[in-house]
């Protein structure tokens, strides 16, 4: 995701917010439901396989919508879901043994998120809030490409913590402008026919930039 693009963002909600008064206020028993592009960008994605001792793998970025609902248990703590279209990642050789063969693969991921939330500011106009929760990733469409198309390949699912930040910023009586970020643990292990068995660790940072409603 474009850094000017997201510092833009928040920059603009952020006046926008402040140039206006409270228009907007989660009580207990309100829904909440955003909606928006997110981006899930792997950090600790290289691993060396049982096979390749100076081979490894790189996931790519991907981008995709998603859909986050929230329930408010409290006038401060929510139970949220987070929900996506699927996420379709490229699979890189990375390392002197791998690097040469370019995208050795690709799959897709659903990663719903169910966790809580505190809301530190209920009543206010800009609504910051953190949460903590637990990850399931199920991949999907798992293959070999280019160099390895006729190999097999597997990626097993995933269960993990996740935590995030937040902040919702009011636009109207209805509608508020939302940007979060969190932090997953997804590790996988991986089957190849070409490799053998080795261990993938994900753990993206997953960056959404979207808008909301309450009800």
């Amino acid at each position: 995701m474009n850094k000017k693009l997201l510092a833009s963002t928040i920059g603009f909600a952020l006046v926008a917010s402040a140039a206006s008064g409270p228009v907007l206020a989660l009580d207990k028993g309100d829904w909440i439901v955003r909606v928006g592009v997110t981006n899930v960008n792997p950090t600790n994605d290289a691993s060396a396989t049982e096979l390749v001792a100076n081979g490894s793998v790189t996931v790519d970025s991907a981008n995709s919508l998603s859909i986050d609902i929230g329930y408010m248990l409290t006038e401060n703590v929510a139970l949220d879901i987070l929900g996506a279209w699927p996420f379709k990642h490229d699979i890189k050789g990375a390392g002197t043994a791998l690097s040469s063969l370019g995208k050795i693969g690709e799959t897709k991921h659903l990663p719903p998120t169910v966790g809580l939330q505190y809301h530190f500011s209920p009543k206010s106009n800009i609504r910051p809030y953190v949460g903590l929760g637990i990850n399931y990733t199920d991949f999907f469409s798992t293959k070999h490409t280019g160099a390895l198309a006729a190999e097999s390949l597997k990626l097993d699912s995933s269960w993990g913590l996740a935590g995030q930040a937040g902040l919702d910023f009011d636009i109207n009586k209805k509608w508020f402008a939302n940007l979060d970020v969190r932090y997953m643990n997804i590790d996988t292990k991986a089957h190849s026919s070409a490799a053998g068995n080795f261990d993938v660790k994900i753990d993206p940072w997953v960056i959404t930039v979207g808008i909301g409603t309450t009800f």
